[in-house]
Protein backbone atom coordinates (compact mmCIF):
# COMPACT_ATOMS: atom_id res chain seq x y z
CA UNK A 1 0.00 0.00 0.00
CA UNK A 2 1.37 3.55 -0.94
CA UNK A 3 1.02 6.59 1.97
CA UNK A 4 -0.89 8.57 -1.04
CA UNK A 5 -3.30 5.72 -0.99
CA UNK A 6 -3.75 5.42 2.55
CA UNK A 7 -3.77 9.04 3.14
CA UNK A 8 -6.99 9.53 -0.10
CA UNK A 9 -9.08 7.18 2.56
CA UNK A 10 -8.90 4.25 -0.17
CA UNK A 11 -7.67 1.33 1.35
CA UNK A 12 -7.09 -2.93 -0.07
CA UNK A 13 -10.19 -4.90 1.11
CA UNK A 14 -10.20 -8.14 2.81
CA UNK A 15 -13.39 -9.82 1.19
CA UNK A 16 -13.08 -12.61 2.63
CA UNK A 17 -13.36 -11.02 6.23
CA UNK A 18 -16.90 -9.86 5.56
CA UNK A 19 -17.84 -12.73 6.86
CA UNK A 20 -16.40 -12.44 10.19
CA UNK A 21 -18.09 -8.53 10.35
CA UNK A 22 -21.54 -9.03 9.89
CA UNK A 23 -21.54 -12.80 10.48
CA UNK A 24 -25.00 -13.80 10.09
CA UNK A 25 -26.22 -11.23 7.41
CA UNK A 26 -27.47 -12.59 3.85
CA UNK A 27 -24.98 -14.08 2.20
CA UNK A 28 -25.10 -11.95 -1.12
CA UNK A 29 -23.71 -8.65 0.31
CA UNK A 30 -19.96 -11.32 0.29
CA UNK A 31 -19.89 -11.82 -2.97
CA UNK A 32 -19.64 -8.03 -3.52
CA UNK A 33 -15.72 -7.69 -3.00
CA UNK A 34 -15.47 -4.33 -1.28
CA UNK A 35 -17.40 -2.17 1.18
CA UNK A 36 -18.00 0.99 1.58
CA UNK A 37 -19.83 3.58 4.43
CA UNK A 38 -19.56 7.04 5.37
CA UNK A 39 -19.31 7.76 9.48
CA UNK A 40 -20.80 11.16 11.22
CA UNK A 41 -20.65 11.90 14.28
CA UNK A 42 -22.52 13.85 16.77
CA UNK A 43 -21.06 14.58 20.02
CA UNK A 44 -23.50 15.82 22.48
CA UNK A 45 -23.32 17.08 26.39
CA UNK A 46 -25.45 17.30 29.32
CA UNK A 47 -25.10 20.25 30.74
CA UNK A 48 -20.93 20.92 31.22
CA UNK A 49 -20.02 16.89 30.90
CA UNK A 50 -19.07 15.57 27.98
CA UNK A 51 -22.22 12.51 27.60
CA UNK A 52 -20.94 10.90 24.38
CA UNK A 53 -20.73 10.28 20.63
CA UNK A 54 -23.75 9.36 18.44
CA UNK A 55 -22.44 8.29 15.12
CA UNK A 56 -24.07 7.27 11.67
CA UNK A 57 -23.16 4.78 9.64
CA UNK A 58 -24.61 4.85 5.79
CA UNK A 59 -23.83 2.30 3.62
CA UNK A 60 -23.34 1.83 0.17
CA UNK A 61 -26.46 0.59 -2.29
CA UNK A 62 -24.86 -3.41 -2.24
CA UNK A 63 -24.58 -3.73 1.47
CA UNK A 64 -27.70 -1.74 2.20
CA UNK A 65 -30.08 -4.00 -0.39
CA UNK A 66 -28.63 -6.99 1.10
CA UNK A 67 -30.07 -5.83 4.77
CA UNK A 68 -33.06 -4.15 3.44
CA UNK A 69 -33.93 -7.54 1.81
CA UNK A 70 -32.68 -9.94 4.28
CA UNK A 71 -34.53 -7.82 7.46
CA UNK A 72 -37.42 -6.29 6.40
CA UNK A 73 -39.45 -8.65 7.02
CA UNK A 74 -43.00 -7.26 6.13
CA UNK A 75 -41.55 -4.92 3.16
CA UNK A 76 -43.29 -2.19 4.28
CA UNK A 77 -39.49 -0.07 4.27
CA UNK A 78 -39.16 0.74 7.57
CA UNK A 79 -37.71 -1.17 10.48
CA UNK A 80 -40.05 -2.31 13.59
CA UNK A 81 -38.53 -3.00 17.18
CA UNK A 82 -38.52 -6.82 16.23
CA UNK A 83 -36.49 -5.78 13.05
CA UNK A 84 -34.31 -3.98 14.55
CA UNK A 85 -33.33 -6.87 16.70
CA UNK A 86 -32.71 -8.74 13.94
CA UNK A 87 -30.48 -6.25 12.57
CA UNK A 88 -28.20 -5.91 15.71
CA UNK A 89 -28.09 -9.74 16.45
CA UNK A 90 -27.41 -10.64 12.59
CA UNK A 91 -25.39 -7.97 11.35
CA UNK A 92 -23.91 -5.50 13.70
CA UNK A 93 -22.90 -7.04 17.13
CA UNK A 94 -19.85 -9.08 15.83
CA UNK A 95 -18.34 -5.49 15.17
CA UNK A 96 -17.79 -5.70 18.88
CA UNK A 97 -14.80 -8.48 18.43
CA UNK A 98 -13.72 -5.46 15.72
CA UNK A 99 -14.11 -2.48 18.48
CA UNK A 100 -16.98 -0.99 16.96
CA UNK A 101 -14.25 0.21 14.36
CA UNK A 102 -14.13 3.27 17.13
CA UNK A 103 -10.66 4.56 18.54
CA UNK A 104 -10.93 7.22 21.00
CA UNK A 105 -7.71 8.54 22.21
CA UNK A 106 -6.73 11.49 25.09
CA UNK A 107 -3.34 12.51 24.92
CA UNK A 108 -1.55 9.04 24.21
CA UNK A 109 -3.46 7.01 25.58
CA UNK A 110 -5.89 5.16 22.79
CA UNK A 111 -9.61 3.42 24.40
CA UNK A 112 -11.98 1.57 22.48
CA UNK A 113 -15.82 1.22 23.30
CA UNK A 114 -16.64 -1.49 25.38
CA UNK A 115 -20.12 -1.70 24.33
CA UNK A 116 -22.66 0.67 22.46
CA UNK A 117 -25.86 1.50 22.99
CA UNK A 118 -29.00 3.01 21.74
CA UNK A 119 -28.58 0.90 18.23
CA UNK A 120 -31.02 1.66 15.62
CA UNK A 121 -31.42 1.78 11.46
CA UNK A 122 -33.24 3.23 9.10
CA UNK A 123 -33.30 3.22 5.20
CA UNK A 124 -34.00 6.27 2.72
CA UNK A 125 -34.08 5.15 -1.35
CA UNK A 126 -32.57 1.83 -0.88
CA UNK A 127 -29.87 3.53 1.53
CA UNK A 128 -29.23 1.70 4.98
CA UNK A 129 -28.17 3.43 7.76
CA UNK A 130 -27.08 2.52 11.29
CA UNK A 131 -26.68 4.90 14.21
CA UNK A 132 -25.53 3.54 17.95
CA UNK A 133 -24.13 5.58 21.02
CA UNK A 134 -20.15 5.26 22.37
CA UNK A 135 -20.19 6.94 26.54
CA UNK A 136 -17.40 9.06 26.48
CA UNK A 137 -18.84 10.53 30.25
CA UNK A 138 -15.86 9.27 31.75
CA UNK A 139 -13.48 11.92 29.44
CA UNK A 140 -11.84 14.52 31.21
CA UNK A 141 -12.49 18.36 29.44
CA UNK A 142 -10.16 19.40 26.83
CA UNK A 143 -8.95 17.64 23.85
CA UNK A 144 -10.60 14.36 23.18
CA UNK A 145 -9.88 12.48 19.32
CA UNK A 146 -12.50 9.36 18.00
CA UNK A 147 -11.49 8.07 14.47
CA UNK A 148 -13.67 6.05 12.71
CA UNK A 149 -11.34 3.23 10.72
CA UNK A 150 -11.27 -0.87 9.90
CA UNK A 151 -7.82 -1.43 10.77
CA UNK A 152 -8.42 -5.02 8.76
CA UNK A 153 -9.01 -2.88 5.82
CA UNK A 154 -11.51 -4.69 4.33
CA UNK A 155 -14.42 -1.78 4.57
CA UNK A 156 -13.65 1.87 3.20
CA UNK A 157 -14.72 4.56 5.74
CA UNK A 158 -14.80 8.02 5.03
CA UNK A 159 -16.11 10.88 6.63
CA UNK A 160 -19.15 12.59 4.87
CA UNK A 161 -18.20 15.93 2.92
CA UNK A 162 -21.24 17.54 4.14
CA UNK A 163 -21.84 18.12 7.90
CA UNK A 164 -19.21 15.13 9.03
CA UNK A 165 -19.42 16.26 12.67
CA UNK A 166 -22.24 17.89 15.01
CA UNK A 167 -21.39 19.62 18.29
CA UNK A 168 -24.83 19.75 20.69
CA UNK A 169 -24.39 21.53 23.86
CA UNK A 170 -25.47 24.40 25.86
CA UNK A 171 -23.02 27.52 24.53
CA UNK A 172 -24.19 28.87 28.10
CA UNK A 173 -22.31 26.09 30.19
CA UNK A 174 -19.72 24.86 27.42
CA UNK A 175 -17.25 26.27 24.67
CA UNK A 176 -16.59 23.90 22.34
CA UNK A 177 -15.18 23.27 18.68
CA UNK A 178 -13.62 20.44 16.10
CA UNK A 179 -11.30 19.49 13.64
CA UNK A 180 -10.70 16.70 11.20
CA UNK A 181 -7.12 15.94 10.85
CA UNK A 182 -4.68 13.02 9.89
CA UNK A 183 -2.60 11.71 13.15
CA UNK A 184 0.71 11.94 12.17
CA UNK A 185 2.34 11.16 16.11
CA UNK A 186 0.04 8.32 16.47
CA UNK A 187 0.40 5.66 13.75
CA UNK A 188 -1.54 2.72 13.32
CA UNK A 189 0.36 -0.23 12.26
CA UNK A 190 -1.34 -3.33 10.45
CA UNK A 191 -0.08 -6.79 9.24
CA UNK A 192 -1.12 -6.96 5.36
CA UNK A 193 -0.69 -10.55 4.64
CA UNK A 194 -2.37 -11.25 8.62
CA UNK A 195 -5.19 -13.98 8.36
CA UNK A 196 -8.32 -13.02 7.82
CA UNK A 197 -9.62 -13.83 11.56
CA UNK A 198 -6.56 -11.82 13.02
CA UNK A 199 -8.39 -8.87 14.89
CA UNK A 200 -4.79 -7.55 16.73
CA UNK A 201 -4.32 -3.43 16.67
CA UNK A 202 -0.37 -2.43 16.63
CA UNK A 203 0.65 0.55 18.44
CA UNK A 204 3.82 -0.05 17.66
CA UNK A 205 6.15 -1.17 15.04
CA UNK A 206 7.31 -4.89 14.08
CA UNK A 207 9.35 -5.80 11.09
CA UNK A 208 6.81 -7.15 8.21
CA UNK A 209 4.02 -4.49 9.44
CA UNK A 210 3.06 -1.38 7.69
CA UNK A 211 1.56 2.22 8.67
CA UNK A 212 -1.58 4.16 8.46
CA UNK A 213 -2.25 7.58 9.86
CA UNK A 214 -5.85 7.20 11.09
CA UNK A 215 -8.23 10.96 10.28
CA UNK A 216 -9.23 11.45 13.53
CA UNK A 217 -12.47 14.20 14.64
CA UNK A 218 -10.55 16.21 17.04
CA UNK A 219 -12.92 18.02 19.62
CA UNK A 220 -11.30 20.57 21.82
CA UNK A 221 -14.06 21.65 24.79
CA UNK A 222 -14.09 23.17 28.36
CA UNK A 223 -17.38 24.65 31.17
CA UNK A 224 -17.77 27.50 31.45
CA UNK A 225 -17.27 29.48 34.40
Amino acid sequence: MTQKNMRSGRWPMKAALAALLFALAPTAAFAHPHMYFSSAAEFVWEGARLSGCWIEWTFDRFFSADIIGGYDSDGDGAFSPAETKAVYDGAFTNLKNYYYFTFIRQGSVRTNPPAVTGFAVRQKEGIMTYRFFVDLSASAPGELALAVYDYTFFCDIAYPEKNPVRLTFDPAKVSASFLIAENKDYPVYYNPLGAVDDTTVYYTWKKGLQTFYPREIRITYAPKP
